[in-house]
């Protein structure tokens, strides 16, 4: 259970001001798919759009976690960029839970659906589900008909499917799909890494998992900058988890872990933990979030000077994802925040 910490008048460092990169602060929404056959995909337009070179649009294809597809759980971060004028392409690669409920029992029923088919599980459907979601979001704001340069963010299984996306995506779509660098935060290495064993019994009983995507495999095919964002108390995946499929299957020289810390110095105290990428899990009781999804999403000063910063330095200001630096701020005492450090 997270405490709250004694010092309340101690605040967080504030919200950065971003006016200066939201050159295109309007954007259209536009969805496309079925929400329970898993095509649906929700693209982010800028009014805007930002040209590197003068002639060049950037996208972002945005993977989600595990059973985690309503958009609204990554919502301001989804806004942060497109904001910063790139189209940003969200599938919810798996089957129902498109969007929060309001009503707890109804987004239970939409979770199972979102995690149970088809039956068996197969992870390879997801993906290729969001890679196909990609290509008609493409084709949808004609992205397919010019140069365009793409970066790929993912979360835990979304994290996993972007640093697999060139060994399934790379002989079904045009070379501009695929990633100039990815940034991933709290990645799992293989799709079936760390269940519970009562969920793992569960899933057994409804066909288990067929069609796995791990690192091992998919790892060879990585030839692109890496930035891996994790976080040290993160549960689900220990950041040990990480030592042998970041040395030895993770194909390209350009790659680095970094690490950030929980720090309570004051309030609100910032968690590291499996959850630092997500803003929004209130489609859970905070009690249930911690217990089922390592923590409960928080837009806070980890989003915005670590899990945001690492994407605004790669594509905003041309930073190379293994050479990226953080200044994390300081409390409203002087005491800086606890720093981000490399791990691997």
């Amino acid at each position: 259970m997270q405490n709250i910490p004694k010092n309340l008048n101690i605040k967080s460092p504030p919200k950065p001001d971003y006016s200066n990169i939201y050159t295109s602060p309007n954007y259209q929404i536009k969805t496309f798919g079925e929400c329970n056959q898993g095509t649906y995909v929700k693209i982010y337009i800028p009014e805007q759009p930002y040209y590197k070179n003068d002639h060049i649009p950037q996208a972002v294809i945005y993977l989600h976690g595990f059973a985690l597809g309503a958009s609204e759980i990554y919502s301001t971060h989804l806004e942060h960029l497109v904001k910063q004028g790139y189209y940003v392409i969200y599938p919810n690669y798996q089957r129902g839970f498109c969007e929060f409920s309001g009503c707890l029992l109804k987004t239970i029923l939409q979770l199972s659906e979102e995690i149970l088919h088809p039956f068996p599980i197969s992870p390879q459907t997801w993906i290729n589900s969001a890679i196909q979601s990609a290509i008609n979001a493409y084709q949808q704001v004609n992205l397919f008909t010019q140069n365009v340069d793409t970066y790929l963010f993912g979360h835990s299984l979304g994290g996993l499917f972007a640093l697999s996306w060139n060994y399934y995506a790379q002989n079904q779509v045009p070379v501009n799909m695929l990633p100039k660098q990815i940034v991933v935060a709290d990645p799992i290495p293989a799709s079936d890494s760390n269940i519970p064993a009562f969920v793992r019994s569960i899933l057994n009983k409804v066909g288990g998992f067929k069609d796995q995507v791990n690192i091992q495999e998919t790892g060879a095919s990585f030839n692109v900058p890496l930035a891996i964002l994790h976080g040290n108390e993160d549960t689900v995946i220990p950041k040990q988890d990480w030592v042998t499929p970041f040395n030895q299957f993770i194909a390209t020289n350009y790659k680095k872990m970094y690490l950030s810390f929980t720090d309570q110095h004051g309030y609100e105290p910032m968690y590291a933990n499996h959850e630092q990428a997500t803003i929004d899990t209130s489609f859970f009781p905070d009690c249930l979030a911690e217990s089922v999804l390592d923590g409960v999403g928080r837009e806070n000063n980890l989003n915005w000077r670590y899990i945001w910063y690492a994407l605004d330095q790669v594509i905003r200001f041309g930073a190379r994802a293994d050479e990226l630096q953080f200044n994390m701020g300081s409390w409203s005492d002087g005491q800086p925040v606890k720093p981000i450090e490399v791990y691997l």
